[in-house]
């Protein structure tokens, strides 16, 4: 489980589709853009159904105290795949791509460098969390009899920090979005499923950081397999210089990263009890289900703006960036605030009322990230352009704020003043870059697009939200989310937000055999189709 604080797997096929391929092959299309960014939204989507149902029968199986436990062991995990890896994970994507766009062979050279460096530095840290593991049981946990889950975790951290984030990064930036999505939807159920068997088998906790180990071996197995195929017998030409200077500033960028990622639930865990820390932990679980969306947005956008880097295009980097901007208002931001309105009776539904203290953090935190969403679309392009510093700093500043309000507002306000800080973060960092992209490039945002997204979704959670006063029950929640998808695809109608060539590109993407797809969403909300 793990993403801001979820672990990504991913996926199994051949080619990444060429419908409607581009002109060159150098530079990607809207259409493999969006092909590319769907596979991961069905994986992300598929894995957080996966884990929806597993987190429910989860929550059911431990306390809160437990659920505190977890949160603690992914807060460590995180730690070390952020500074054990210097970042060299990033590198593999750039320079993947850049090797891939150009139809160079490098990107075997640049695969297998990668790999060799993150697992030795993997297992140098696995190695210390196995030998501190009394040491964190009972500073982090209280007891020293936890320490056999520190022991299982060091295992779990070679393979889930020095295979898995270069092999996925690889897939990356090959493009091959569909493999990736596959392996990564088969690794998720298979860990979900090996969760709840080896707690009901063991009748332990310990079940779950043994599952983590087998199901991220399962995971390393399966990418292995797929590009060691692909890409070849092992080389290692490519300079392990050129990788380090490009992940080592991103360093001081991942570690803010992380800060900004864990800095309410360390708070937490210095300042409340750990049954606190494991409601806030099941109230950020439902939000990363949300955030999925957004990393497989970001993962796609990433290895395609530095595509157009690469090629010399710069110039099409803002007409990108203003396509993004378009499609992600309309996916995004609705989402977003669908599971604001129904906060209370997801939580409730899925993970028990033990757990509906949480809701208004995580309305907190998707409100929030409703009117931040421009930050997926602009981010990427910020490492695209190798603006390392800039993001550094950027996500320094946004932390700083945080934990400051944190400090603040956490002692008499616990789980509500930990997303406030959170949210406040989100704003910073969002601004920021908004800024920082103006003073260097032309940035193009479909304005139009977003005022009239954010108007539709607003109106769909407040009619949602109101639904809810007279006829509230956690068993209603598909009633809610019926009602929430027709009104927001009635409010796009007659904001006329949705234009004809937007239909083409649907069109474009499922082809002729699901060419009745299309249709349907063009007399849906097209006020008059073009025939």
């Amino acid at each position: 489980m793990c993403t801001l604080r979820k672990r990504v797997g991913l996926d199994n096929s051949k080619v990444v589709e060429q419908a409607a391929a581009p002109s060159a092959p150098t530079q990607p299309s809207a259409v493999r853009v969006a092909r590319g960014a769907s596979y991961f939204m069905i994986q992300n989507f598929t894995i957080s159904a996966a884990q929806i149902v597993s987190f429910a029968i989860l929550a059911r199986l431990i306390t809160t105290s437990e659920m505190g436990i977890l949160a603690v062991l992914n807060l460590v995990n995180a730690a070390c795949l952020t500074f054990g890896t210097v970042s060299l994970q990033q590198a593999a994507t750039r320079f993947v791509a850049e090797a891939h766009a150009k139809g160079e062979t490098g990107a075997a050279a640049v695969f297998y460098q990668s790999l060799r460096a993150t697992f030795i530095l993997a297992g140098l840290t696995g190695g210390g969390v196995f030998l501190a593991s009394g040491l964190l049981a009972v500073r982090l946990v209280g007891a020293l009899s936890y320490a056999i889950y520190f022991q299982v975790l060091a295992l779990d951290i070679v393979i889930f920090t020095g295979l898995n984030p270069v092999l996925l990064s690889t897939m990356v930036g090959l493009q091959k979005f569909r493999e990736a999505a596959g392996i990564g939807i088969l690794g998720a159920l298979i860990r979900q499923a090996l969760i709840i068997a080896l707690i009901l088998v063991l009748r332990s906790f310990l079940g779950l950081a043994i599952a983590w180990v087998l199901s991220d071996l399962v995971l390393a197995s399966a990418y292995g397999v797929y590009l060691f195929r692909y890409l070849g017998a092992p080389r290692f030409d490519f300079p392990l210089r050129k990788l380090v200077d490009y992940s080592w500033p991103l360093l001081a960028s991942s570690g803010v990263s992380y800060v900004y990622s864990y800095f309410d639930s360390a708070v937490l865990l210095a300042l409340v009890p750990l049954a606190t820390l494991g409601v806030y932990n099941a109230t950020l679980q439902a939000f990363n289900a949300l955030y999925g969306v957004s990393n497989a947005i970001t993962t796609t956008l990433f290895p395609a703006y530095s595509a157009l880097q690469n090629v010399k295009q710069r110039e099409s980097s803002s007409g990108a960036i203003r396509l993004a901007s378009r499609y992600v208002c309309l996916t995004v931001v609705p989402l977003t605030l669908g599971l604001f309105a129904t906060a209370k009776p997801a939580l409730s539904l899925f993970v028990g009322r033990a757990y509906v203290t949480g809701s208004n953090p995580l309305m907190i935190l998707t409100g929030t990230f409703a009117v931040t969403a421009i930050g997926i679309v602009l981010a990427p392009m910020l490492l695209a352009r190798a603006h390392t510093r800039a993001s550094s700093a950027i996500t320094a500043a946004s932390v700083v704020l945080s934990i400051a309000t944190a400090l603040l507002l956490v002692p008499n306000y616990g789980m509500v003043g930990a997303s406030t800080a959170r949210a406040l973060g989100m704003i910073a960092s969002t601004a920021l870059t908004i800024l920082f992209l103006r003073s260097r490039m032309s940035l193009q945002l479909d304005i139009a697009m977003m005022v009239k997204t954010i108007t539709a979704s607003v109106v769909m959670s407040v009619v949602v939200l109101a639904v809810q006063i007279p006829l509230y029950s956690p068993y209603l929640l598909p009633l809610y989310i019926v009602i929430g998808a027709v009104t927001y695809l009635t409010a796009l109608r007659l904001l006329k937000a949705v234009k004809e060539e937007d239909i083409d590109l649907i069109r474009r993407y499922f082809g002729h055999r699901f060419s009745f797809a299309p249709r349907i969403l063009s007399r849906i909300l097209l006020p008059t189709v073009k025939r």
